[in-house]
Formats: structure tokens, sequence, C-alpha cells
């Protein structure tokens, strides 16, 4: 089991923006390619959160009002 504490500093501001944010050590990594939703209380910075089986890991604004402001969460996936 790996839970990942997710804590960036920087929203991308654009409506369907994506970023990568860094590369997992392979024994973190999953064994498909997942993805998150998180989504803030005040209905700005809707995002998908990927892990990605390779290690990548980015994530994809969702439309809509998007701020700059950090975000953080946590994942949790079985390897």
């Amino acid at each position: 089991m790996v839970t990942l504490r997710i804590d960036w500093k920087l929203s991308a501001s654009g409506s369907w923006n994506s970023v990568d944010f860094g590369i997992l050590p392979e024994g973190w990594r999953p064994p498909m390619d997942l993805n998150f939703s998180y989504g803030r209380r005040d209905g700005a910075n809707q995002k998908t959160i990927n892990i990605h089986a390779d290690g990548t890991m980015t994530y994809s604004n969702q439309g809509g009002t998007q701020g700059t402001d950090a975000f953080g969460m946590t994942v949790s996936y079985a390897l």
C-alpha cells in the first residue's frame, strides 16, 4: 500500500492546462494508470490528479474558473 501526500505550490490558471509534477521511484509506482479527483470547496481548481504506471505524476484542470493557489491532497493505492 502506498499513501502519497501531494502539496503543490502553484496551480496552473488555464481552464484545461496539464502539468507534470514529478516522477515516483520504482518501488512506489502503481501497477496501472490511476486518477483521483480534486476539488476545492469554493468550486475553483477542479482537477484530475494522475499517477501513471511509469511513475510520472500529472494533474489536469477540468475547465471553468481555475485559481493559482497551492493545492494539496492525499492519495492511496495498492501495489
